[in-house]
């Protein structure tokens, strides 16, 4: 069985710095002081190999755990003299505001999550796909449709993200055709 971890996803947090004055020196950025397990580990010859396409493009996931981990240890050391803290025009400048087409399909993906557990898939479905229309690059809205549809009841989550009838793409597909040396955008320290 593939895994979350086998995948490799859950080694890409979320990160915010807040300095102790409880300022944001840093916005929400994808971070990780890790690195990935999958990084160096070899791909079995014997596995599926959709499954072995989607480890090589998870190879090719780029990060920096060990710079992102050196930034926080020079915050830490300098606080706001830091290098890598910033002024609060910069977090905002970063923190990557929505336009109105990234507002609204936030709001059809969490009307979508509640008619899930209200009504079912079935209701959630359209809203989910204007959600993936209004905001073509958004990987959590993608990702989670993509999983409660090729998940069976009662099963684990479906991580392999594969084809199906219902959405267009697929975890796989897209990330090769967006490169996955671009999935995760890396912090800029």
């Amino acid at each position: 069985m593939v895994t979350n971890e086998l995948l490799g996803f859950t080694n890409v947090p979320m990160a915010v710095w807040i300095d102790e004055d409880g300022m944001l020196v840093r916005p929400a950025e994808l971070a990780s002081i890790e690195v990935s397990p999958l990084r160096d580990a070899p791909i079995p010859e014997d596995m599926d190999d959709r499954i072995k396409m989607m480890l090589q493009q998870i190879k090719k996931f780029p990060g920096d755990p060990e710079g992102y981990l050196a930034a926080i240890h020079d915050w830490v050391e300098h606080g706001a003299a830091s290098r890598f803290a910033l002024a609060p025009d910069e977090v905002v400048a970063r923190s990557a505001p929505r336009d109105a087409d990234k507002a609204r399909a936030v709001a059809c993906f969490e009307l979508g999550q509640e008619l899930f557990r209200r009504e079912g898939q079935d209701a959630a479905v359209p809203w989910w796909r204007e959600a993936h229309r209004l905001d073509r690059g958004n990987w959590a809205f993608k990702r989670q449709a993509w999983t409660l549809v090729t998940t069976a009841e009662g099963q684990p989550p479906d991580l392999i993200q594969g084809p199906n009838d219902v959405y267009e793409g697929n975890w796989l597909d897209d990330v090769l055709v967006l490169g996955a040396e671009n999935y995760y955008p890396q912090p800029s320290l």
